[in-house]
Formats: structure tokens, sequence, C-alpha cells
């Protein structure tokens, strides 16, 4: 099993998805279907947010064996 495999993406991910999605429709007006693809990114972005803003506040992170950061037992 990958590092990855259980993780899920960061803010700055969701970001970049969002950057990539939005910069291939630019000048012209989102499908409907763009549209509900944009606000589960934009939803998703927003949640990640709140996880690691929580995260951070309430526990110590050390590194993992992947390099990421994880939570502290």
């Amino acid at each position: 099993m990958s590092c990855n495999a259980t993780l899920t993406p960061t803010p700055e991910q969701l970001n970049h998805e969002i950057r990539m999605f939005l910069t291939a429709r630019r000048g012209r007006t989102l499908t409907s279907a763009e549209r509900g693809v944009y606000e589960r990114l934009r939803a998703e972005w927003l949640a990640a947010g709140r996880r690691a803003r929580y995260v951070t506040a309430t526990r110590p992170a050390r590194p993992s064996a992947c390099g990421a950061r994880t939570v502290s037992e």
C-alpha cells in the first residue's frame, strides 16, 4: 500500500485542482454540470481547510514514515 492511499487531499492540492479546472474553462461561463464540479471541489477545499486548522489547533504533528505530517498519538 502506498503512503498516500489513506490521505485526503490537502487544501493546497484542492486549490491547485480548482485553479486548473477553472483555467481550462477561462473566458466562458461554466455549464451547469461544470458548476456542480466546481461547487463540489470548493466544498472539499473548505472542509480540508477546516480539518487542517482543527488538527493543527488540537494536536501537535510529527513526521510520518512517508514524510507527511501526521497527528501525534
